[in-house]
């Protein structure tokens, strides 16, 4: 029985396809599968699935591979699952750049992430064993246990809650807001690979305990940790998260400007729109968030359904806070909670 290592990328892809994060996903897509994903926007069956789930291989590994017979993963020199082997590829990811990210930029950091992930690819079923363990092990929660907690709770709806920086006052006013719609809510920040400049995970766990112990109704709000890669594909991954979180029992997905976006390669409400042309088969009631802003009239922050002072709007914006906090400068509270900027001050906050 041939064995194979994998790095900690796959390994987490692996646990999310094993516990079921990633359905209808029941193993690494074939050549098939990413073609028709490419192209469709669907798994090789027609399922609905946008994005590109795929385990790479070694080029050496090739020769001791045989199809249709088991081959057992490990991370680390610990077995953590088995793969039957029914797909071998080397898929053009070059020319399936502009399909997956709207771009042929080769610089997109999502397009450099998956040609940097691997050129020789093996798809079909996996078996998991072992979940990963690690620093934030406390934090990732199968959807088996959100749905038994959301049951517990006797939640009737849950709105599932993306993000992958730490929280400002804009993000604190869509949460709050949701939850006037919404039972509660499911705060799952994605702490997975992600491009160097963004917040790393410590921070961003950190501030969102910060933020649900002091700020929010605690027993209304799931904090959960997805470990899965950024894809930065703006429209298709939040098809892709929404998939996920009504994987984990929310009934509502909060869509914001930009969602998953990065630079100026989607427009700003792109996402919600295929969102919303996806709706009824993704089985999920998209929130569209527009703003918020802050307004200097009002004296808080709000969005245009609220607000009519135009001249007097401050976008919240997320790249000017974390150029502040990379020049180590002051910001203001109407921006982002001192309680906030204090749980990450003095610490290493970005990946590098």
């Amino acid at each position: 029985m041939f064995k194979i290592n994998i790095d900690i990328n796959s390994y987490l892809e692996l646990e999310k396809i094993g516990i079921g994060a990633f359905n209808p996903l029941e193993g690494f897509m074939t050549e098939n599968d990413f073609y028709s994903v490419v192209n469709n926007m669907r798994l090789e069956n027609g399922v609905l699935f946008p994005l590109p789930v795929m385990l790479p291989i070694k080029e050496a590994d090739i020769a001791s591979i045989k199809y249709n017979e088991i081959i057992k993963l490990f991370y680390n020199k610990i077995e953590v699952g088995e793969i039957l082997p029914v797909s071998i590829f080397k898929p053009d990811i070059y020319g399936s750049r502009k399909s997956l990210f709207s771009t042929d930029d080769i610089n997109h950091p999502g397009f450099k992430l998956l040609i940097e992930s691997g050129t020789i690819f093996i798809g079909g079923p996996i078996k998991f064993y072992r979940k990963v363990e690690n620093e934030y092990s406390t934090y990732e929660k199968s959807p088996k246990e959100v749905k038994n907690f959301i049951k517990l709770e006797n939640m009737k709806s849950v709105a599932g809650f993306q993000t992958r920086n730490v929280p400002h006052k804009a993000h604190e006013h869509i949460l709050l807001s949701a939850l006037k719609e919404v039972d509660g809510l499911f705060v799952q920040p994605l702490i997975g690979k992600k491009k160097s400049g963004d917040f790393n995970p410590h921070s961003v766990m950190t501030s969102y305990k910060v933020l649900k112990k002091s700020f929010l109704p605690k027993k209304r709000v799931i904090l959960g940790a997805l470990t899965t890669s950024m894809r930065y594909a703006g429209p298709r991954e939040a098809i892709f998260h929404a998939l996920i979180r009504k994987n984990y029992g929310c009934t509502h997905f909060l869509v914001g400007r930009d969602h998953a976006g990065v630079g100026n390669y989607y427009g700003e409400y792109d996402a919600q729109k295929l969102c919303i042309e996806f709706e009824k088969e993704l089985n999920i009631k998209i929130i569209r968030i527009r703003g918020p802003f802050y307004c200097s009239k009002c004296a808080k922050i709000t969005t245009d359904k609220e607000c009519q002072h135009i001249k007097n709007r401050i976008p919240v914006s997320g790249t000017n806070i974390r150029e502040d906090l990379i020049n180590k400068k002051s910001i203001s509270e109407k921006f982002m909670r001192k309680e906030i900027v204090e749980s990450i001050k003095g610490k290493e906050i970005f990946i590098e």
